[in-house]
């Protein structure tokens, strides 16, 4: 028999830990199955001559929100290619209303809740013939009499599950997902993990045991499925402590946490961290207390705010801070606060999310009672509420996506300080910039890095707000402090740089000067001191303003003030030219 799992991922740098985990599970047929990956960006037709080359018995195909549309295109003509395979489908996007995806797609079953026990017992019954289909837990299938439905799966215990990674070799340039735990402590009515109680985890020793192996094999980035991985604060802390232990330099770790669960004892131990090695991905939601009593996540910002700064004081570990737009009860004005709230702690990523109204959640039930009305087809995602517009939340779509280029690229550090503190708030500023970009047509275009600055350059001086020099100095400072430029746009500089090339090519010549600016440039010759470094000017001490951090000072100075950048250095660094 020959067993293909399919797994459709979002992007070409996602892999599936859920199907990876069914192999694993099932290793008793290891030689019988193959697990197939690729992405909902492919051609159907490429994916389908895929399927059929392999030529399946039995075809398993992982569903979630990203992808159920997509495998629903494939199935009519994936059964008239393979009309002898049977096609079984899994994950959460088919553990509701099965019975109606029974009756509506050319499929011969379904695998509800936890797949790995479900699946080897499935095998088992195709493969050697043993046990009763009608006794294999977790199964919804089409016999002569229609459609049955079995018992459901019980939780499995996480020790019995077999780790999923025996080589990196296919996995290069991809991020790595690893389980240590199911379940979750909260009831967030958005959520499906809501719908499981209590949380599982996989044993200490073990989950040692994978990290070092991810840490042997110098993977770039190990992202932790775990909804609330702090929930234990025990297990997290062991976890930790081994991360920074082994740390080999270079493996990043994602953990999604609870900033309320965080304790000074986690953070004393995270002190120790290399920056770099861990990075946290904290829910906030909203910062209504009464849309968050709605969807039972009580948690007041100003708790989630000190955890946060605190952490930020460390140094060493990147935050993502996450808000979902479209929650009940939560209008435009809300919501603008909120994202103000989010905004003053200044993560290193900030997610602007929407909220998708997921089959079997508990929004998903109160839909009416709470006016929500969303898109019928996976994702779910929100169109409108009782409390906020389709126009509304089509206008922080387009926050959204100014949010993505400007504020979480981190190329705009200094221009968006400057920036947020003449505009009531980051909200309003934002808001601005998306109806500029709105009005120009700049979001059906791609852009280049240059062409964000450009653009940002265009609409500060549509809204005559601050000195256009100003605006200038700080994107030239911004993206110098990056990177360096061959050339920079004529229309970027506040002042002739020419009249100072000269100088510059001196000092770059100047023995005694390197030696005392540039000691580990000593040895270079000249054309690679010009190649690694740049001298620019600037007409406002944008070096004051970048320390001042937030709601900076831009000071016009009498006299234009030169500044080094030096690309040796990783990441650049900067002196000022006396």
């Amino acid at each position: 028999m020959k067993v293909l799992l399919l797994a459709l991922n979002a992007k070409y740098i996602h892999t599936s830990l859920a199907l990876r985990s069914i192999k694993a599970y099932c290793k008793a047929y290891e030689e019988q199955i193959t697990l197939l990956e690729t992405t909902i960006n492919n051609q159907e037709n490429e994916i389908l001559h895929m399927i059929y080359q392999a030529q399946p018995t039995l075809l398993g195909i992982s569903c979630y929100i990203w992808n159920m549309q997509f495998v629903k295109a494939l199935l009519p003509t994936l059964r008239k290619i393979l009309p002898e395979t049977t096609i079984i489908l899994g994950g959460p996007e088919v553990s509701y209303e099965s019975e109606d995806l029974l009756y509506s797609l050319p499929i011969n079953g379904l695998i509800i809740g936890e797949g790995e026990e479900t699946w080897k017992e499935y095998l088992d019954y195709r493969i050697q013939g043993k046990g009763y289909l009608s006794e294999i837990a977790g199964l919804v299938y089409k016999n002569e009499d229609g459609i049955r439905r079995n018992r459901p799966r019980k939780p499995l215990d996480l020790d019995t599950l077999p780790f999923v990674y025996d080589t990196m070799a296919d996995l290069q340039h991809k991020i790595i997902y690893y389980e240590a735990s199911r379940g979750c402590p909260f009831n967030c009515q958005y959520c499906l993990s809501s719908v499981e109680k209590g949380v599982r985890f996989v044993p200490l020793e073990k989950v040692k045991t994978h990290l070092k192996f991810f840490l042997d094999e110098r993977v770039k980035q190990v992202k932790f499925v775990d909804r609330t991985f702090n929930a234990h604060r025990d297990y997290a802390l062991a976890i930790w402590h081994f991360l920074i232990t082994n740390d080999n330099g270079q493996t990043n770790f994602h953990f999604e946490i609870a900033a309320e669960l965080l304790t000074d004892e986690m953070l004393e131990v995270l002190k120790a961290a290399r920056p770099g090695l861990i990075q946290f991905e904290i829910g906030v939601q909203s910062t209504n207390l009464k849309v968050l009593d709605i969807i039972q996540r009580k948690m007041p910002f100003e708790e989630i705010r000190e955890v946060v700064l605190k952490i930020k004081r460390l140094k060493n570990i990147h935050q993502h801070l996450d808000l979902i737009a479209g929650l009940p009860e939560e209008d435009y004005t809300s919501f603008s606060k909120s994202f103000d709230d989010v905004l003053s702690v200044r993560p290193e990523q900030f997610q602007l999310g929407f909220l998708k109204v997921l089959k079997g959640s508990g929004l998903r039930c109160n839909a009416e009672k709470y006016g929500l009305v969303y898109k019928e087809e996976p994702p779910y995602e929100i169109l409108y509420t009782d409390a906020l517009h389709y126009d509304e939340l089509v206008r922080l779509h387009g926050i959204e996506e100014c949010v993505e280029r400007y504020y979480n690229s981190q190329r705009f550090g200094l221009t968006l300080e400057y920036l947020f503190a003449v505009y009531a708030s980051p909200f309003t500023f934002f808001e601005r910039l998306s109806e500029f970009w709105e009005r120009r047509g700049y979001h059906q275009l791609e852009h280049n890095k240059l062409a964000y600055s450009t653009k940002l350059l265009a609409f500060c001086e549509e809204e005559q707000k601050v000195p256009l020099d100003a605006i200038k100095d700080c994107l030239r400072w911004d993206y110098l402090l990056k990177e360096n430029l061959n050339e920079i746009p004529k229309e970027w500089q506040s002042l002739d740089q020419s009249v100072y090339k000269e100088r510059n090519n001196a000092l770059l010549k100047d023995e005694l000067w390197i030696q005392k600016t540039l000691p580990h440039l000593t040895t270079a010759i000249p054309r690679q001191r010009f190649r690694l470094t740049r001298i620019e000017y600037f007409k406002y001490d944008v070096v004051t303003a970048y320390h001042q951090g937030l709601e900076p000072t831009l000071t016009l100075l009498k006299e234009p003030i030169g500044i080094l950048f030096d690309y040796s250095q990783k990441p650049p660094t900067f002196n000022v030219l006396l």
